[in-house]
C-alpha cells in the first residue's frame, strides 16, 4: 500500500466534470449526489464512476430516528428550531428524539467529531439518524428513514432571497441509517472550526459502497449565522481553513485511511446531561 499511496501523492488531479447519474432522477423527487465536482486521481475515479449504479430509494415505517444536532453558542437559533422540528416530526408520525450535542468553550468547534458523539452516544436508542445543523429550519422536509443516505435539503429560503444547494453538497441535515454511518466509520475527528468535514462525510461514505441522494423538494429556512461564528474571508485565512482543505485533499487521493479515524477511535467526557421541553441536550469535552 505505501507504493500507490506515495504515488498518489505526486499524480496530478482534475475535476471529473461528468458523472453519469447527474441526469439521473428516482420518483420525480430524489436525486443521487452529484461526484462531478471532486479532484480526484484517476484510479479513484475510476473505481467510484464504476460502482454508481442507480437504485430505488425507499423508506422504512416504525424505525427510530434520533436527530443530531452540533451545537455551540447559538441559543437563539435553536429556539426557533426546536418547536418547528418537533411539530414536523409528530405530523409525519415518527418516534423520535432531538439530541443537542454542545461543546465545552475553549477550544476551536469541532462539528464532525460532534456529530460522533451524538451517534455513539444514542447509538442503543436509535435505527436512523438526522445529522441536523441548528440553523436549518424545515419547511418542506421528509424525515422518514431512507434506504440510502439523503441530504434533506435542497432550497434555503432567507430574508432576502432563495438559493438551491450545489448537487454536490452533502450536509445541513442528513437522514441515514445507524448502520451505514457505522459502516462508514462517521466524521472524521480531525476538522477543527468550520468547513471540509461534510465533504470528507460524503467522500467516506461513497468509499463504503453507499449511493447518496438529495430531496429535489427539500425545502428549509437559513437562519444568519452570528457574526463572531461566520469564517472570515479575504487574503489571509485562518490556519484551521488551510489545513481542512489539505486534511479532505489526502483523503481525495487515497493518502488517508477512514477506518482510522472517526467513530472507531472517538474519545469523549459527556461534563453533563439535561432533559428539556422536547429535547435532550449533552455537554461534552475531549
Amino acid at each position: 500500500m505505501a507504493g500507490p499511496r506515495w504515488l498518489n501523492k505526486w499524480w496530478p488531479s482534475r475535476r471529473l466534470r461528468a458523472d453519469p447519474l447527474d441526469a439521473w432522477r428516482v420518483q420525480e423527487r430524489y436525486a443521487p449526489v452529484s461526484i462531478s465536482n471532486w479532484k480526484l486521481i484517476p484510479t479513484v475515479a475510476r473505481d467510484l464512476l464504476a460502482q454508481r449504479v442507480p437504485q430505488t430509494l425507499s423508506f422504512s415505517a416504525e424505525r427510530r430516528l434520533t436527530v443530531i444536532v452540533p451545537f455551540r453558542d447559538r441559543d437563539a437559533h435553536l429556539e426557533q428550531l426546536i418547536p418547528v422540528l418537533r411539530s414536523t416530526l409528530q405530523q409525519q408520525r415518527l418516534e423520535f428524539r432531538v439530541l443537542i450535542v454542545e461543546q465545552l468553550s475553549g477550544e476551536l468547534f469541532n462539528r464532525g467529531r460532534l456529530l460522533n458523539v451524538g451517534m455513539h452516544y444514542a447509538a442503543e436508542f436509535s435505527d436512523y439518524y438526522c445529522l441536523h445543523d441548528v440553523d436549518a429550519v424545515p419547511i418542506n422536509a421528509d424525515y422518514r428513514c431512507p434506504s440510502q443516505p439523503l441530504r434533506l435539503i435542497h432550497k434555503f429560503l432567507n430574508a432576502n432571497n432563495e438559493r438551491c444547494l450545489p448537487n454536490h453538497y452533502f450536509s445541513g441535515a442528513v437522514s441515514i441509517c445507524k448502520e451505514q454511518a457505522f459502516a462508514a466509520n462517521g466524521f472524521s475527528n480531525e476538522y477543527w472550526g468550520w468547513g471540509k468535514e461534510d465533504d470528507d462525510f460524503y467522500f467516506r461514505l461513497l468509499l463504503a459502497g453507499f449511493l447518496c441522494y438529495y430531496d429535489l423538494r427539500g425545502t428549509y429556512r437559513n437562519l444568519p449565522n452570528p457574526t463572531h461564528q461566520q469564517v472570515p474571508r479575504g487574503l489571509r485565512r485562518p490556519r484551521y481553513v488551510i489545513d481542512n482543505r489539505e486534511r479532505r485533499s489526502r483523503l481525495l487521493r487515497g493518502l488517508t485511511d477512514p477506518a482510522l479515524d472517526g467513530l472507531a477511535n472517538l474519545q469523549y467526557q459527556v461534563v453533563s446531561e439535561d432533559r428539556r421541553p422536547g429535547y435532550e441536550r449533552i455537554l461534552v469535552r475531549w
